[in-house]
């Protein structure tokens, strides 16, 4: 199986406080763009309850860190199969660009294998598996247009209109998201 994993842009993001969990809450519009990774799935012909993963770039962790490395073992874990996954994923999204790269990753390898098995999860199921991933997962399970409120994972479609082109730069070096947030001056 092959899918495409998107990429997303902030249209805006506003940090309106930190959470004593040490997350921050933020209010911002995210949109899906036409940026991808290219993800392929083998179902089975590996060792039972195992995940494989591999991936053209060679900064990217491919062990089971990697966050559809750990979607894909969260799926097993909930539906209770012990069918064997490979990954293989090809990326194009840049690292460390503030793309949500790994989380459309691991919001894709759930959409995946959430239908290769028949939908036996809701969408709504689904983003409460992704947000244990992360943050940003539950927005590219959303797969529309959405303000994001909480951490990211309060999500409502926005239906205004967002047909814009885009000029997307990368400076070619990238940055932490989790340092940005330490760094904020609250």
């Amino acid at each position: 199986m092959k899918i495409f994993s998107p990429a997303k842009i902030n249209f805006f993001l506003h940090v309106r406080g930190k959470r004593p969990d040490g997350y921050h809450e933020l209010f911002s519009l995210m949109c899906r763009i036409n940026l991808f990774d290219e993800i392929s799935l083998q179902i089975g012909g590996i060792h039972e309850g195992g995940v494989e993963i591999y991936c053209s770039h060679p900064k990217v962790p491919a062990d089971a860190t990697n966050l559809a490395h750990r979607a894909a073992h969260l799926f097993q874990s909930q539906l209770h199969t012990t069918q064997g996954i490979k990954i293989h994923l090809k990326k194009h999204i840049p690292l460390g660009a503030g793309l949500g790269g790994g989380s459309s990753n691991a919001a894709s390898v759930l959409l995946a294998l959430n239908t290769y098995y028949g939908h036996p999860f809701s969408p709504e199921h689904l983003m409460e598996m992704g947000l244990k991933l992360g943050a940003d997962v539950p927005f590219f399970i959303f797969q529309k247009p959405a303000i994001a409120t909480g951490i990211g994972e309060k999500l409502e479609a926005f239906e205004g209109d967002l047909n814009y082109h885009i000029l997307l730069l990368y400076p070619g070096f990238s940055v932490s998201t989790a340092e940005v947030y330490q760094n904020l001056n609250l």
